[in-house]
């Protein structure tokens, strides 16, 4: 109710469908952008909903294809389709099995090696399967170890013990279903982002530990800049 009191996502239509407890815990609360909807008043950024689709036109988008109405007049157009992502992953492959394993059943997380490589199919890399209070942030660190994986830098473990690592993180996951329902599908490291680094600094040959003394090891908050020179 604080939240909703102080933020007016209801005069503007953009309370989701699931409570803020469900967002919580999934790990789905976003960081809300400063000002935005002080921009939303003044009419510098606009908010619409185009149900039930939308379509493109010579100027721009139409989104309401039934009536017409709400032509947007853009030169660059930017879909973010991250909430279909499953569905783009097994569009990617022809072949039906490769399809059905990259992202198998709604109810389970996706079998992910690092969060990044599925250890049936190591040629391709997912850097967006995972959830955190600021996601830039991992994602950044997960492109770094797959730029690193693909200079040679180190290779993958055997397919049986990237899937033993993935068992470990469904079993996890499995018990986190239980609170969070339907929305958690992908790996939540927002309590061990750090941990997770460290991970990732190993396979890339660097120290995990990034700070200047064991002090700072011991009372300091890892973040983005301790991994900037990576």
């Amino acid at each position: 109710m604080y939240y909703k009191r102080h933020t007016p996502m209801q005069r503007h239509g953009m309370v989701p469908g699931y409570s803020f407890s469900q967002s919580i815990l999934a790990c789905r609360l976003g960081i809300l952008p400063k000002r935005f909807y002080d921009r939303v008043d003044d009419g510098s950024i606009v908010l619409r909903r185009c149900d039930p689709s939308f379509s493109f036109c010579a100027g721009g988008l139409v989104l309401d294809v039934a009536t017409g109405d709400h032509i947007v007049d853009a030169d660059v157009v930017i879909l973010a389709t991250g909430f279909q992502a499953d569905r783009q992953l097994r569009d990617i492959f022809v072949s039906p099995w490769f399809s059905k394993i990259v992202a198998e059943s709604s109810d389970a997380t996706v079998p992910l090696y690092r969060r990044c490589v599925h250890p049936r199919i190591p040629q391709m890399a997912i850097i967006v399967y995972a959830e955190s209070a600021a996601n830039i942030y991992p994602y950044e660190m997960m492109a770094k170890w797959v730029a690193h994986l693909l200079d040679g830098a180190f290779q993958l473990p055997s397919i049986a013990r990237m899937e033993k690592s993935v068992v470990e993180w469904v079993c996890w996951a499995h018990d986190m279903r239980r609170c969070s329902g339907n929305y958690f599908r992908k790996s939540c490291i927002g309590t061990i982002t750090t941990w997770d680094n460290d991970q990732l600094c190993r396979n890339m040959g660097y120290n995990p530990r990034r700070k200047k003394g064991i002090v700072a090891e011991w009372i300091e908050p890892y973040g983005a800049a301790d991994y900037a020179d990576i």
